[in-house]
């Protein structure tokens, strides 16, 4: 039985997620932004092996200023941006939070690249912070 759920807009990519998040974290760096079209994007770290896609996706794949080569997935026919992959994280599944169906799911656990946050961002002053992706 899976324990989470998604899809993307238009319904023709789809998930089952069979392992509970290890991470869930709101990323503030340029590249999420860009990324999501949104001030932040928030990510559940999924062991990959624990996930089960459907349906036909597209990717792009770029260096992070890490220099870590970042592959993000989205659906072919409607855009949605749905996974992405780090090779610096071997084995891990990024899952973006806006694709979930189980909402209660949704507990991000830290703020990370508040350096590069938008100013007018509201934070929730409860959750950690981190001026760049902790090690």
């Amino acid at each position: 039985m899976y324990i989470f759920s998604g899809n993307c807009l238009c319904g023709k990519v789809n998930y089952n997620c069979y392992a509970k998040p290890k991470a869930i974290f709101n990323c503030h760096c340029v590249d999420c932004r860009r990324a999501t079209g949104s001030v932040f994007g928030t990510n559940l770290f999924v062991p990959e092996e624990e996930v089960k896609i459907y349906g036909k996706l597209s990717s792009y794949t770029h260096k992070s200023d890490s220099g870590s080569t970042m592959t993000k997935m989205f659906c072919s026919n409607c855009g949605s941006l749905m996974f992405g992959r780090n090779s610096a994280k071997k084995n891990i599944l990024s899952i973006r939070a806006g694709t979930v169906i189980q909402l209660d799911l949704i507990k991000p656990e830290i703020n990370v690249f508040m350096d590069s946050r938008v100013p007018s961002t509201s934070i929730d002053e409860k959750i950690k912070k981190a001026p760049r992706m902790p090690s």
